[in-house]
């Protein structure tokens, strides 16, 4: 005890020998080896930084291998834990060791979620993630150990994730759900938003309302869903220009999805702030990464699945255009999915705009789309277009036929060349508020998108099918005003 290197030392030899090798693990644990480096990380006699690196062995052991894992899962370990965290006297990077080690106590784990809140660790760490909040003006902690506090914040952050979901439980979702004004605070008080900052939060709002309908409601009657329906906006509408604001806007359209999914109460009050134009400013943006393209496709088709005043702003704002651009350009098969279930969704609204014009009804304060004629000039070139790829089709059929007859193998490759589509973002959203009644929903599951409301494009007679969709929406938009 009175050479705490040689102790620390001997800590790191376990965790080198230990870390990935789940034997190893199990071999130390049988000749009680794991429970001796929690004694040490709790012993009162020994070198604050022994403790802490005994605390990042163990959790190193128990990530390694799940016995180990299962033989840490007791009630005064969680409750030692929960102690160590309440204490002020407490070494920042001990706290953030001891937020580690119940991260990966509770990781995939039903049995350590539990124990975390019957132990109150849950609400230690609740009180942790308000306190250590890095601009926060009443934090606790001074900003002399910014940067420590920042590292046991984004922790806290990641063990409450790990509380709530992966697997998802209800009873720490609901509990989180008192994080819920503080955090919108946040949102608003984040007027140069870090992405450092900004991802924490979002994650922890997605994990917290994912695949529980009351907690999405709870979420939006403390003004969270609006705050961040009103942070897309701003973000979304300088994603053409600032690389930041873009990245920003993809977490912000993700943390939707999960607020909105299989609640299309909560999804059509989002049309009064205009959520399908900004997506559409964001998936236009030039710094966009192709791989963000799908997210912000599925937060449109919860959208305009839940909602025809969804369907008429993305019609109106030029966005069925690059839909079917998506639809079929785009190399991913996912983002071609997600394309068709929002044409699909978008269907009545498309016809209603040839006849009647009911969208003008409904909004009368919304200029028509000034540039409608590049509209049907984009429309008449993807008729074009279809109609020569389906006799390019029907000449490579006839030949494959002549030549291996049962061989279709290539018939789905054919890419057609980029066009460029205009977006249009109307200046005046003057759409007819939808009245946001909350009511209680059934947890249905997840309502992904890609399992259960998209149909499949496989082989050639589907694609043939998304291209009679594309031509039957132009032909709706060449009829529109005649």
């Amino acid at each position: 005890m009175k050479c705490p290197d040689l102790q620390k030392q001997a800590l790191l030899t376990i965790h080198s020998i230990c870390e990935k090798r789940e034997d190893n693990v199990d071999l130390l644990r049988e000749m009680g080896g794991v429970a001796f480096v929690y004694n040490l990380s709790k012993s009162s006699i020994v070198h604050p930084d022994v403790k802490e690196t005994a605390l990042f062995t163990l959790g190193t052991l128990a990530e390694a291998n799940v016995y180990c894992k299962n033989s840490l899962c007791k009630n005064e370990i969680f409750a030692d834990l929960a102690d160590c965290l309440m204490k002020e006297d407490i070494p920042l990077k001990q706290k953030r060791l001891s937020v580690y080690l119940l991260l990966v106590l509770v990781a995939n784990n039903k049995l350590g979620q539990t124990l975390a809140q019957t132990s109150g660790c849950l609400d230690v760490l609740l009180n942790l993630f308000r306190a250590t909040f890095p601009i926060s003006t009443e934090a606790t902690f001074r900003a002399a150990n910014a940067t420590q506090t920042y590292q046991l914040w984004t922790s806290v952050s990641s063990a409450l994730c790990g509380c709530v979901n992966n697997p998802q439980n209800e009873e720490g979702q609901r509990i989180c759900v008192a994080a819920f004004p503080v955090i919108k605070i946040w949102l608003q008080q984040l007027t140069f938003p870090q992405t450092e900052i900004f991802q924490p939060i979002c994650t922890f709002i997605a994990m917290t309302v994912a695949n529980n309908s009351c907690v999405q409601e709870s979420f939006s009657a403390c003004g969270g869903l609006e705050t961040l329906a009103l942070t897309l906006g701003r973000l979304a509408s300088a994603a053409d220009t600032s690389l930041l604001s873009c990245q920003l806007s993809v977490i912000i359209s993700k943390t939707l999805s999960a607020c909105i999914t299989d609640n299309s109460s909560l999804a059509s009050g989002l049309a009064q702030y205009g959520v399908v134009l900004h997506l559409f400013s964001l998936l236009a943006s030039p710094h966009l990464d192709p791989e963000d393209r799908l997210p912000i496709l599925l937060s449109l088709g919860y959208c305009t699945e839940a909602s025809e005043k969804h369907q008429s702003q993305l019609i109106w704002c030029g966005g069925l255009p690059i839909i079917i651009t998506l639809l079929t350009e785009d190399s991913s098969e996912e983002v071609r999915r997600a394309a068709t279930f929002i044409l699909q969704t978008c269907k009545k609204a498309t016809m209603c705009s040839g006849v009647g014009d009911p969208i003008a009804k409904q909004a009368e304060n919304v200029e028509a789309p000034k540039h409608i004629e590049e509209i049907r000039s984009s429309a008449r070139e993807m008729l074009h277009r279809i109609n020569l790829l389906e006799k390019r089709r029907d000449v490579e059929g006839k030949q494959e036929d002549a030549v291996l007859p049962n061989s279709h193998e290539g018939r789905d490759q054919i890419s057609l060349p980029a066009l460029n589509l205009p977006l249009h973002i109307p200046q005046n959203e003057g759409v007819e508020t939808v009245p946001r009644n909350i009511t209680e929903r059934g947890n249905n599951g997840t309502g992904a998108l890609m399992s259960s409301h998209i149909l499949p494009l496989e082989g050639a007679s589907k694609q043939l099918e998304a291209n009679r969709l594309v031509e039957w929406l132009c032909v709706c938009y060449l009829s529109e005003k005649k």
